[in-house]
């Protein structure tokens, strides 16, 4: 699958302003039409971009059954195609659909990991918005101070690298606010909603008005001023219910309860502490089943993994399988100097057995082979991997050269020792082999390895075929 165009800018703007405006089903409704569109023309970093953002809205209607369902589409795209930025999104939409189902914990670790890329991928916003989020955390589980260093870090990198980005300023002030009303800094509070108040999202967008009035009315409350509290909160329900903030709601009906308790109007306060206790059952039963969702959807991801990394034909791992795991392993190698052989082998002579007996034939060799090379690498730090054709590669890590060399002759001799047999068919055939070692060429890279030890096979291809050519230390035919 080829990229062949991005999306353009107006598909974002357009659904970003649905989303901003808390039009879920629109904004579902129009990455639906263009992730059509993208599927179309085979272009999946427009089908990533829909993906998630359709699993965004569904976290925001409180439907975490097709969150789910859309974060897995776009984890399968991510893992072929997505680069760590992806990745990023990925963890930014985990770490929410965590926060509804209160898995607290498993929220921060994503978290964290959206801190860690968007540091290695100098992000300053998405690193901004991640320092903000993970304060959100820190407050719903009560670990104000912590709650405030990570706002206070958030608005410094924003103030920096992020000073346009007005939206992002008035979340980080409202978590701020919170931090500090919990901390009963009130002048700091107080500080904070004037400098909110005559912002533009403030007074345009619902859902960061649903935080701000949520902010005033937790300020009213610890300030014992009840009916200003009341009053507030009850504005902030009412936009929360329509943008369906079910996360904000269930802060909003705690301390309503608490207003009207220290009002002493227990009808009211019995009310919002049933309203509150409804929604921690409703989220409790999906937790229940999310239980049983999150081992589905681990062998979804285990499953949708084996076949992105897993070739059909020989059984063996593919060739962006084979070059991301061996690029990880290079580059960990000049820290450890970790030994890594690389085996490259090809069937001697494979387009005439295809040419003679057929492509159905020349498929029962390359099962064949994978199978056979599944028998005699099993250790630990090995890989095998189909390169494309007739065409494998072996990977050793940190087996000795002796290790290297019995392991060698193993498979040499027993891929031309191999008959692959069928109805009026006999097929025997020979292979011919290249190998090299890190410690013997420069390669920081898997294609620089593989480079070398197909060199290795031209030669051997070179010299007559049926042989091994190694351009290790040992520089001599194994087989």
């Amino acid at each position: 699958m080829s990229i062949k165009y991005k999306p353009v800018p107006h598909v974002e703007s357009h659904y970003d302003q649905l989303f901003a405006d808390g039009h879920y089903h629109g904004a579902i409704d129009v990455m639906c039409t263009f992730l059509e569109e993208f599927e179309q023309h085979n272009n999946p970093y427009g089908a990533m971009i829909a993906h998630i953002n359709i699993a965004s809205c569904y976290y925001c209607l409180g439907q975490m059954e097709n969150a789910f369902q859309s974060t897995l589409q776009y984890k399968q795209l991510c893992d072929e195609y997505g680069s760590p930025h992806e990745h990023y999104n990925l963890c930014h939409i985990y770490a929410l659909i965590y926060e509804y189902e209160q898995h607290y914990d498993k929220a921060k670790k994503a978290t964290e990991e959206c801190i860690r890329l968007a540091q290695m991928l100098n992000l300053p916003y998405e690193l901004s918005k991640s320092y903000r989020m993970m304060s959100n955390f820190h407050l719903v589980t009560e670990h104000y101070e912590e709650a405030l260093t990570m706002a206070q870090e958030a608005l410094a990198i924003a103030k920096t690298h992020c000073a346009e980005e007005v939206r992002l300023h008035c979340q980080i002030y409202c978590s701020l606010a919170i931090a500090y009303v919990h901390l009963e800094r009130f002048t700091d509070v107080a500080q904070i909603l004037e400098l909110l108040s005559p912002n533009p999202f403030i007074q345009s967008n619902q859902r960061e008005r649903s935080y701000y009035l949520y902010t005033k009315g937790l300020l009213a409350l610890k300030q014992e001023r009840l009916t200003e509290a009341i009053t507030y909160l009850s504005e902030a329900e009412i936009i929360a219910l329509s943008t369906n903030n079910y996360v904000l709601l269930k802060r909003i009906y705690f301390y309503h309860a608490q207003a009207y308790e220290q009002q002493q109007c227990f009808k009211n306060a019995y009310e919002y502490m049933k309203k509150h206790a409804d929604m921690l059952k409703q989220v409790y039963k999906g937790r229940l089943f999310s239980k049983v969702r999150e081992l589905d959807i681990e062998h979804s991801i285990s499953t949708m993994e084996q076949r992105a990394n897993m070739d059909p034909l020989s059984g063996v791992y593919t060739r962006h399988y084979l070059e991301s795991t061996c690029d990880h392993w290079l580059t960990e190698a000049r820290e450890t100097s970790d030994h890594i052989c690389c085996l490259v082998f090809d069937v001697d002579n494979f387009k005439s057995i295809n040419d003679y007996y057929g492509h159905l034939v020349g498929d029962e060799v390359i099962a064949a082979v994978g199978q056979q090379c599944r028998k005699i690498v099993q250790e630990e730090q090995t890989l095998i991997g189909r390169y494309g054709g007739d065409e494998f590669v072996i990977l050793l890590k940190n087996f000795s050269q002796q290790q290297i060399a019995n392991k060698v002759n193993d498979i040499f001799n027993a891929l031309t020792n191999m008959t692959v047999s069928g109805e009026g068919y006999n097929v025997q055939f020979t292979i011919s082999m290249g190998v090299v070692c890190n410690s013997s060429v420069i390669a920081r890279k898997f294609k620089q390895l593989f480079r070398i030890a197909d060199q290795a096979l031209y030669m051997a291809k070179s010299q007559g075929k049926n042989q091994v050519v190694s351009l290790s230390h040992m520089n001599h035919p194994y087989a």
